[in-house]
């Protein structure tokens, strides 16, 4: 034991600090040879990987420059706890060693910032603006030691030559000699050259999403966050210096506090600054330590040196960057031309180790599906690629499904409100988050995609990979190759991740409720395991659901796809929380359909980041107008304005153009229709359910569709008949505008089954429909003002009748009366009835009131004898009250009119 402690304590901490100096400095001059100042990081790079041993001088530099520091600073406090400061008599002599001990510290950070990697760039700017702050001389010295971001030579020349040299003076000064002991040489040298061979010099990435200094330096870096004066920081090592200066000169007393005070700050310091390496990430965020683990610098990286090896690896291609992954997936084809292997390698993506030219190395804490939201913080998400994106994306509904749950609460009587914020990921284990969770859950962009390839039709989410990640033929069969064994290099075909986003990959989760992407291509779905009409077009999803064809949209005709409208900040949110879907769309009809001055804006003087990169993705001429929405003033990359005031959109995925045509006359003519939306007259048909029943069946297993495990029991929701048919119209309070609604929960849920003492509730509540089913002829005037549907009484017989000299409705319903609250069963309110509030899933929507039924009666009495392309009703149009004070004795108004 006495023998082991003899050997580990060989000598003292300032001997052994002179012996790693001394290999510090000829390693330096041998690493000089293959070091490249003004391409630094590649050189690097290039080193690590085609050169084993300037890989092993490199380590050698870097691990004996850590024991010199760190034996320096021991040699330090050897000295305070000995009292041996005041036997220095020569004030020259201690002024230099006080000079030293900054230079240690100027040596130090130099060498992290010629590495060249991000964090290097970001600690060259971090020590000019500190060393700018020092008053009347601060530019001066900034630029003597740090030089410029783009030329490394200052930092190059002051790190290998003034900075060294400075440092032997301080050594030979301080012990007269610059020859460590032999011994303690050689002890030194075994340990440095064990360490080399074993443990590979850190090298951050050139692209990095974190920006940390060395583990001495990350306390500074914490203390200049704290504080928005970097000289408070330079002022502090000043008095830190000035203090060691003038430490001998003080009693004998005050010199104890002040070392006791020194030791406790550094204790504190050297505490500080292993938090912050260990939780701090970027944007100087504290994260935690996995996170900050799979993104960050890795400072300890057991990386064996083989200097007689054959696993060197050959040249990447000049054209390629700098990364062992390239030297076997070189050849890798299939990304475009924004995700470029050969620009922005594998790393960037799926991280790995790509300074290794070892397999197992390499693939270290490598991702296999980027994009999930588990991952996307290190991934998509960094700050050299879609931060902004990412940070957007986990407010927005698809991520959060907010309000189907406010929506989904509200009617199983959770909430009180129809505006509350959710998110999915909090749900519990309620009655009704048992419901989403069994039957509504699945469809989220936080939903894990686990498996490579295509999403089947039943997964959903996975991130960024939902809507932009697409296995072409060919990369489907190279996946396959590969997981077989079989796949050869020339066979390497990546997925593409672009903005190509097809139909299809909106269809899996909105073919559900308001079943938009089915609507959009015309289909409609008559239930699960439904019996096939042979007399219509069909055809069955991968879930069972049979579909029937009724009417594609006229846009999905002309051969637009869903994103030729709907732009990035509707997809992947805009920043804000939204409480339903309708509050994050942007885009409206009339942004191309107007007969106004459309509002556009130039290509080149796009406001956000994201538009101009998408802007130059999809080869947009700068000078270029396109449309701003009216909405929120986002802008419609496809879209052209001419000077004519003309819209032309270019399709997305084929790039054919199409000229937006005008609102026809008819939509502004007069008052009649100004309070319409476009969607009152333009939607050929909406799906309308009729008869849904939710019942908890502790028998039937089931699946959490959260976490994706199956379930002993399940809410199992029986529907009735599913209709296609133009939608019913009511009033949004909020523009008071008449607008398309369709049922939207009109169910009863057995409660009892779920909990005793539950019972059983029933709601009467539609929701604002957006059909996506548009036509370019509006419906007739007798199928809003004489139809029963339209008027939200349901569908059945709706008669004018006349007697005398007074006229009046009736209607017979053809559904019977749901007797929970006695309205016909597909009925939104009661026939020249108020409706019970509440009435829908948004607080602004309501059914028409008595008094506006009435009046839209009114109107109808009137097309029971006139055409409606008559004279009359087009002069009513034009002016109602004026045309209905000009009416004939024969014409009979509805009676109290």
């Amino acid at each position: 034991m006495q023998k082991l402690k003899k050997l580990l304590q060989f000598d003292t901490a300032g001997w052994i600090a002179s012996s790693s100096l001394l290999i510090c400095a000829i390693s330096g001059v041998l690493l000089a040879i293959p070091y490249d100042f003004t391409r630094a990081h590649q050189s690097i790079a290039e080193l690590l990987l085609y050169n084993p041993a300037g890989t092993l001088v490199r380590n050698f530099h870097y691990w004996s420059a850590q024991l010199f520091f760190i034996f320096s600073i021991l040699h330090v406090y050897d000295h305070l706890k000995k009292s041996t400061e005041t036997n220095i008599k020569n004030r020259r002599t201690w002024l230099i060693l006080c000079l030293a001990l900054v230079f240690l510290g100027y040596e130090m950070i130099s060498g992290f910032i010629l590495k060249g990697d991000t964090a290097g760039i970001q600690a060259r700017r971090i020590l000019a603006s500190l060393l700018e702050t020092v008053p009347f001389l601060g530019r001066i010295i900034s630029s003597l030691f740090t030089g410029t971001e783009d030329n490394g030579q200052v930092v190059y020349v002051q790190h290998v030559a003034a900075g060294t040299i400075l440092l032997f003076i301080a050594v030979y000064d301080h012990v007269k000699t610059i020859w460590p002991k032999r011994k303690s040489w050689l002890i030194v040298f075994i340990g440095v050259l064990a360490i080399s061979l074993l443990m590979r010099a850190p090298l951050g990435l050139a692209d990095s999403n974190q920006v940390k200094g060395p583990w001495f330096f990350v306390g500074i870096q914490e203390l200049l966050h704290m504080t928005s004066h970097p000289v408070y920081v330079i002022l502090l090592i000043a008095a830190f210096m000035t203090i060691i200066y003038f430490l001998p000169r003080f009693a004998v007393k005050t010199r104890k506090t002040i070392k006791q005070t020194l030791l406790v700050t550094g204790i504190l310091y050297l505490v500080m600054s292993l938090v912050v390496l260990l939780f701090r990430g970027e944007n100087w965020e504290w994260k935690s330590w996995k996170e900050n683990k799979l993104s960050g610098e890795q400072i300890l990286i057991f990386d064996p040196v083989n200097l007689f090896g054959s696993d060197v690896s050959p040249n990447v291609a000049d054209h390629q960057k700098t990364e062992s992954c390239l030297v076997c997936h070189g050849a890798m084809k299939g990304l475009s031309e924004s995700h470029n292997p050969s620009v922005m390698g594998c790393v960037a993506c799926h991280k790995g180790d790509p300074f290794t030219n070892r397999k197992t190395l390499a693939h270290r804490n490598m991702i296999l599906i980027p994009g999930n939201f588990s991952n996307v913080k290190q991934t998509c998400g960094t700050q050299n690629c879609h931060a902004d994106i990412t940070d957007r994306t986990q407010k927005s509904l698809m991520t959060t499904q907010s309000g189907i749950i406010a929506v989904d609460q509200f009617v199983f009587g959770e909430t009180a409100s129809l505006n509350d914020s959710f998110h999915v990921q909090n749900l519990g284990h309620s009655a009704a988050d048992t419901h989403l969770r069994n039957l509504c859950a699945g469809c989220h962009l936080g939903m894990e995609k686990t498996h490579t390839g295509n999403a089947p039709w039943l997964e959903r989410g996975g991130g960024c990979n939902a809507c932009h990640l697409h296995y072409t033929n060919e990369a489907t069969a190279s996946m396959k190759h590969m997981q077989s064994g079989t796949l050869v290099a020339q066979q390497e075909i990546h997925p593409t991740i672009d903005l190509q986003v097809s139909n299809d990959r909106c269809m899996s989760c909105h073919s559900r409720s308001g079943r938009i992407s089915l609507n959009y291509e015309g289909w409609n779905e008559t239930g699960e395991g439904a019996k096939i009409n042979p007399a219509v077009q069909s055809k069955i999803l991968p879930d069972q659901r049979v579909l029937e064809f009724v009417q594609s949209d006229v846009h999905h005709q002309r051969g637009m796809a869903c994103i030729d409208c709907h732009t990035s900040y509707d997809l992947m949110g805009d920043g804000i929380r939204h409480t339903h879907k309708e509050d994050a769309v942007s885009v409206q009809c009339i942004d191309c359909h107007t007969t106004g001055k459309i509002r556009s804006i130039e290509v080149s003087l796009l406001p956000d980041k994201e538009s101009q990169m998408i802007g130059w993705l999809r080869k947009r001429d700068p000078k270029t107008k396109v449309v701003l929405t009216v909405k929120n003033q986002q802008p419609l990359i496809n879209t052209r304005v001419d000077s004519s005031n003309h819209v032309f959109l270019t399709d997305k995925l084929t790039g054919k153009d199409h000229e937006s045509k005008p609102a026809a006359s008819v939509c502004t003519k007069g008052k009649g229709h100004s309070r319409l939306s476009c969607e009152t007259c333009h939607t050929a048909w909406v799906p309308q359910c009729i008869g849904c029943h939710n019942t908890y069946e502790k028998e039937t297993a089931g699946t959490d569709l959260l976490t994706g495990q199956p379930t002993r029991s399940s809410w199992v929701e029986f529907a009735g008949k599913n209709l296609a048919e133009p939608p019913v119209l009511g009033i949004n309070a909020s523009t008071n505008q008449v607008v398309t609604a369709m049922p939207g929960m009109v169910l009863s849920i057995d409660l009892e089954t779920f909990a005793k003492g539950k019972g059983k509730s029933f709601h009467r509540l539609y929701a604002p429909a957006s059909g996506h089913t548009t036509q370019r002829e509006g419906r007739s005037c007798k199928s809003c003002h004489n139809d029963p549907l339209a008027i939200g009484f349901g569908r059945g017989e709706l008669v004018y009748k006349v007697a005398g000299n007074t006229g009046s409705w009736t209607f017979e319903p053809r559904f019977a009366l749901n007797p929970n609250d006695h309205l016909p069963e597909d009925a939104w309110t009661g026939f020249l009835k108020e409706a019970q509030a509440p009435y829908a899933t948004r607080t602004s929507l309501r059914p028409f009131s008595v008094a506006e039924q009435k009046h839209i009666l009114e109107v109808g009495s009137c097309l029971s004898c006139h055409d409606e392309k008559s004279k009359v009703m087009d002069q009513a149009l034009e002016n109602y009250p004026q045309t209905l004070a000009r009416r004939s004795v024969k014409c009979i108004l509805q009676e109290g009119h």
